[in-house]
C-alpha cells in the first residue's frame, strides 16, 4: 500500500542514531515548498541536544509558500515587509515607515526572528528615550512580526507582550483672533501670503504649498486640494486622505491670489515658488521661527495655523463643518458633499472673521 506523502512544510518521525563517544545524530525527512523530500539531519554531544538542535533546524525551514522563516534577520524581514506595504499608502507614509525601519534595523538587525524575545525587545524599546520614536518603532516592530505570523515563520508575535507606550495627551493650542493678528503683523512677504492662505483654508503646510495654479479658480474664488508636497520627496498626485476638497476661500486668502498669479511668471507651477522650484520644509519653518522670534508666539508652527482653523470655524459653524473644511476621513463623502455645497460661501464667510 502506497503511503500518503508528507504534507508541505512538515517534516517526518526524528530517529537519534549514537555516531561515536560523545557524537549522536537526530535525523528525520522534510518536504519542502516544492514537494522535495529533503534529509535533515544535527549532530551534538548528546542524544537529547541532538534531536533539540535538529528540530530548531526544522522551525527554521520554510513552509508552504512561505517566504519568511525562523532563522530570517530582523533587518531581512523589515526589508520583505516594507516591500508588501499596501500601495495606496501615501508616500510620506511609505516614507516615514521606512526611516522607523532602518533605525530598527540598525538596532536589532543582525538578531533572527526565532530568536527576538518578548523581554528582550521591550528591553530595547525602553532605551529608547522619546516617547513618541518608542511608540513607532514598536509599531513598525509589530508590523513586521504580524508579517512573519501570518507567513508562518514564528508562531507569536512577541512585540504583543511588550509594554505599550503610553503617551501624554496634549492640550490642543490655537491662536486666538488677538493672536492671530498679532502673528500677521510680524511677517511679511511671501510668508504673509503663506500664512493667510493657510488661515484661511486650514489646509496643511503640503497641501498650501503644493496648490498649482491650475487648481485655483479665481473667478470662482476656489482652490482644489488634490495633491501635497512632501518633505524630501516633492509633490504627490494625492492628499494624505487620498480625496481631493475644493474650498471657497475668504475674500483675504482671494486676494493674495490674486496678486501672486499678477506677479507670477507664466511658466509658474506652484502658487508660492522660490526661484522656479517648491518651496522647501526647513527653510520655511526655519523663516516661521525667526519671524517670531521674541514675539510670545514662539510655539507657533504650521501646524497650529490649521488648528486655529479649526477652532475658528468649530465656534462659527459647528464640529462637523469644520472637519470638511480641512477634509479629515472621518466625515462620511455624502456628508461631505452635501456640506461643501451648501455651506461653501459660509465658510468663506467665516473664516473673513479671522482678519476682519
Amino acid at each position: 500500500m502506497v503511503r500518503d506523502p508528507l504534507p508541505i512544510g512538515s517534516h517526518g518521525v526524528i530517529t537519534v542514531r549514537r555516531l561515536r563517544a560523545k557524537t549522536w545524530r537526530a535525523r528525520t525527512y522534510f518536504r519542502d515548498e516544492r514537494g522535495v523530500r529533503r534529509d535533515v539531519t544535527a549532530q551534538a554531544a548528546t542524544r537529547a541536544a541532538a534531536e533539540t538542535k535538529l528540530k530548531l533546524k526544522l522551525s527554521s525551514l520554510p513552509a508552504a509558500g512561505q517566504s519568511v522563516n525562523a532563522s530570517m534577520t530582523i533587518r531581512d524581514a523589515a526589508e520583505r515587509w516594507l516591500g508588501g506595504l499596501d500601495s495606496s499608502l501615501s508616500t510620506n507614509t511609505v516614507r516615514n515607515y521606512r526611516l522607523l525601519a532602518t533605525a530598527v534595523s540598525r538596532d536589532l538587525g543582525s538578531l533572527q526572528l526565532r530568536e527576538a524575545t518578548a523581554g528582550g525587545l521591550d528591553s530595547y524599546l525602553g532605551s529608547v528615550s522619546a516617547p513618541s520614536a518608542r511608540h513607532n518603532r514598536r509599531l513598525v516592530l509589530r508590523m513586521i512580526f504580524d508579517e512573519a505570523v501570518r507567513l508562518g515563520a514564528v508562531p507569536y508575535n512577541p512585540v504583543l507582550s511588550t509594554r505599550p507606550v503610553k503617551g501624554t495627551k496634549k492640550t490642543v493650542q490655537a491662536l486666538s483672533l488677538e493672536q492671530v493678528q498679532q502673528l500677521r503683523s510680524l511677517v511679511s512677504g511671501d510668508l504673509a501670503d503663506l500664512v493667510d492662505v493657510l488661515l484661511g483654508t486650514g489646509c496643511r503646510w503640503g497641501e498650501g504649498t503644493g496648490l498649482r495654479w491650475e487648481d485655483v479658480d479665481l473667478d470662482a474664488g476656489t482652490v482644489t486640494v488634490n495633491g501635497t508636497l512632501i518633505h524630501g520627496a516633492g509633490w504627490q498626485a494625492e492628499t494624505k486622505t487620498h480625496q481631493s476638497r475644493t474650498l471657497q476661500v475668504p475674500a483675504f486668502v482671494l486676494k493674495v491670489l490674486q496678486r501672486r498669479r499678477a506677479q507670477a511668471a507664466a511658466s509658474a507651477v506652484f502658487v508660492f515658488e522660490f526661484r522656479g522650484a517648491p518651496l522647501k520644509y526647513n527653510s520655511s519653518r526655519a523663516q516661521l521661527k525667526k519671524a517670531l522670534a521674541g514675539s510670545g508666539l514662539e510655539w507657533v508652527t504650521w501646524h497650529v495655523l490649521r488648528k486655529t482653523t479649526a477652532t475658528h470655524l468649530d465656534q462659527v459653524l459647528g464640529l462637523s463643518e469644520a472637519s470638511v473644511q480641512l477634509g479629515h476621513a472621518s466625515e462620511a463623502m455624502t456628508r461631505q458633499a452635501y456640506v461643501a455645497r451648501s455651506n461653501s460661501a459660509a465658510f468663506a464667510e467665516a473664516l473673513e472673521g479671522l482678519v476682519a
